[in-house]
């Protein structure tokens, strides 16, 4: 039977036991399980045909030792390994020079989040400019994408468009945005079976990703928004400003960022039994997304 040509990740997998000593830590930094990583090893051995580890060593006394073999290997494997980045690295240089990404996102994305990131591409992709649009909705980032104005869009499901692809990069809930004068405000949560008497402000329902599930979850609960909600708007600024005016409250997703919005505040909200669970994601044009945007969208 052929031998088969060892991969980089063995290579990568090796260097990082013989640099910590200890398959536990090991793996952790590896985010892989200890069990497969000591699988990789015992294959690498068996295509090199020599040990690389002293075996009785680690049975008896569960110390990572080397063995002379290893010894000359990790130093030729550490060289192997800086030769494949500084490959990598040069050929992003070269085929990344003077491309500029259009990267979309809606309004109370949180900013961590988006500098996150925005961090994790630059770090990768250091020659590439990355230019920022905000946009009032998801279905604004969406339908930015299919206009061709936007390269990669930070949005949520479901996708409204058959022309994009998408991949999930967070869940969350929702919260409840409340007038900061507002009694529920001073609750660390707030009892969804609390809410049944309140006026709503809500983004009109063309526009809302889960209008439906929203009255589903409430009508469990006892009560129903048809008839109380005040004013439909159709961004999520709007919202926040006319919470704040005390026209209503609303239901908003709880990984969006209302600290910098004054006189509102956001409460988790309770639900007994199942809630609304909305999914984040970075999407693109189907079809369209050459090397470049698929390493990006990787990365997210």
């Amino acid at each position: 039977m052929a031998l088969q040509l060892m991969e980089l990740r063995q290579l990568r997998y090796f260097v990082e036991v013989a640099t910590e000593r200890h398959f536990g830590r090991a793996a952790a930094r590896l985010c892989v399980s200890q069990p497969a990583l000591s699988q990789q090893i015992q294959l690498l051995e068996r295509e090199l045909g020599v040990e690389l580890f002293d075996h009785q060593q680690r049975q008896r006394q569960r110390r990572v030792v080397l063995t002379e073999a290893g010894t000359v290997f990790l130093a030729a494997a550490e060289g192997i390994l800086r030769e494949s980045r500084a490959a990598v690295e040069a050929v992003r240089r070269i085929g990344a020079q003077a491309k500029t990404v259009e990267l979309g996102y809606y309004q109370l994305l949180r900013p961590d989040r988006l500098a996150g990131i925005v961090e994790r591409f630059r770090t990768h992709f250091p020659e590439v400019h990355f230019h920022l649009h905000e946009l009032p909705t998801f279905r604004a980032v969406q339908e930015a994408l299919v206009a061709g104005r936007l390269d990669l869009g930070l949005t949520m499901q479901p996708l409204l468009h058959p022309e994009l692809a998408a991949r999930p990069f967070g869940q969350g809930g929702l919260a409840v945005a409340l007038p900061s004068a507002h009694p529920l405000a001073a609750l660390p949560e707030v009892p969804l079976e609390a809410l049944g008497h309140e006026k709503w402000v809500e983004i009109s329902r063309p526009l809302h990703p889960v209008y439906d599930d929203i009255e589903q979850m409430c009508q469990r609960a006892g009560f129903s928004r048809r008839g109380a909600i005040a004013q439909e708007v159709s961004s999520l600024e709007l919202l926040s400003n006319l919470v704040r005016l005390g026209i209503g409250i609303a239901f908003v997703p709880s990984f969006f960022d209302l600290s910098q919005v004054p006189g509102v505040v956001a409460r988790p909200l309770r639900v007994a039994g199942a809630g609304v669970v909305l999914t984040q994601c970075v999407a693109y044009r189907a079809g369209q997304a050459g090397p470049l945007l698929q390493a990006l969208v990787g990365l997210v």
